[in-house]
């Protein structure tokens, strides 16, 4: 069999079981300009280019590894210059490593981590997420502090539109 029949069926396999192990939120696609399935081992490991799309979720690295158990995602280690993530107009997030547990739905960004969560901008050498609860732990590293940037938007109690774009801001 020629060595991309190979490569192709390997992440045929590779997608099925990722669309049978994907959270409610809808199927994973990943595309790159290469790949490697084991399925023994429950790795994948994508190089070039990689993207990994799931609902309004967006994952671009330059490499990515992908880790399953019993046929469910289960973790994503991905690494870039930098590795971006988006989530809709809600969620944007960039660092030269990240780590995406599935089952703790937790984000780790290492490496000038950058995080947007509706116009609060968090910064550190390391920058802990949780896409539930929404949390945000940084930490400092050497001379890099830990910023936190609020707009004056986002500081007027009752403002609503931190959660509805369309709404009207709100004077005080």
């Amino acid at each position: 069999m020629p060595r991309h029949r190979k490569a192709l069926g390997a992440c045929l396999t590779l997608f099925a079981s990722l669309a049978c192990a994907a959270p409610v939120e809808g199927p994973i696609s990943v595309s790159a300009d290469s790949g490697r399935f084991e399925q023994e081992a429950g790795t994948g490991v994508y190089s070039g280019n990689v993207e990994l799309l799931q609902g309004n979720r967006t994952m671009k690295a330059e490499k990515m590894s992908l880790f399953t158990s019993n046929g469910e995602l289960t973790r994503v280690e991905a690494a870039g210059n930098p590795v971006q993530l988006s989530e809709g107009k809600d969620l944007e997030a960039h660092a030269n490593n990240l780590v995406y547990d599935i089952k703790a739905r937790t984000l780790v960004l290492t490496g000038d981590a950058f995080i947007r969560h509706k116009g609060n901008t968090f910064e550190g050498a390391k920058v802990e997420y949780s896409l539930d609860s929404k949390r945000v732990d940084a930490s400092s590293e050497g001379d890099q502090r830990v910023r936190l940037v609020i707009p004056a938007e986002n500081q007027i109690p009752g403002n609503e539109q931190q959660d509805n774009p369309d709404a009207e801001p709100t004077t005080p």
